[in-house]
């Protein structure tokens, strides 16, 4: 009769146990079920944008040839300089915090008569930390692009040539108003272009245009 008891209350106990955590299964993926149906609000799906405003910079850089590489009577430079710049690029924006995008651009200095031209072309990345923390943060984004592109600097002993470029930017933008699916505001933002021959580091200083088909 003990045995029969025993095991009676072990079954008990067993399916106790069992109830207790199917229950608490039950729960973990009704929760993670309704993180995953959190929608948008601001931004998803499809994005196109675009960027540009006032420069500020330098270049300098000699002929891509070896032997004038490092060569100062070859060096041309256009110290400090204005000019301007832009980026356009479309991509997909996973959810409210994070875009991702291929991008493509220009930005040109003049100065010390000379005259200096880069494109850029490489992967465009926003990102919206703050989102969550207050509804005046909710467009506030930093952002960065890393890629390449070429650069020339026209007006020197001969013409510089940086061949292909390596090229980062990283900045701020401010979404503040919205008209539909549109999103505009302020930027700004600092890059750097860098090879053998050639390099220029300027900033922007400008406005953002962006287009999300959702939500």
């Amino acid at each position: 009769m003990r045995t029969k008891a025993a095991l009676g209350l072990g079954i008990g106990l067993a399916a106790l146990l069992g109830a207790t955590v199917s229950r608490e299964a039950f729960a973990e993926e009704t929760s993670s079920s309704e993180k995953l149906s959190v929608k948008s609000t601001r931004r998803s799906d499809f994005t196109i944008g675009t960027s540009g405003g006032f420069g500020l910079g330098r270049a300098s850089g000699y002929p891509n040839e070896v032997q004038k590489i490092g060569d100062n009577s070859y060096r041309s430079n256009t110290q400090l300089a204005v000019g301007s710049g832009g980026l356009t690029w479309l991509g997909v924006a996973f959810n409210d915090y994070l875009t991702f995008g291929i991008g493509f651009g220009s930005f040109s200095l003049s100065g010390n008569d000379r005259e200096a031209s880069a494109g850029v072309f490489g992967f465009h990345v926003d990102a919206y930390p703050l989102f969550a923390l207050d509804k005046n943060l909710q467009d506030l984004g930093v952002f960065t692009n890393v890629g390449t592109g070429p650069l020339k600097i026209k007006g020197g002993p001969e013409e510089a040539d940086g061949g292909l470029l390596s090229y980062v930017e990283g900045g701020i933008v401010y979404e503040r108003w919205r008209l539909w699916r549109f999103g505009f505001g302020p930027s700004v933002s600092v890059l750097h272009m860098w090879s053998d021959s050639a390099q220029l580091t300027g900033t922007l200083l400008g406005g953002r245009l962006a287009f999300y088909s959702g939500p």
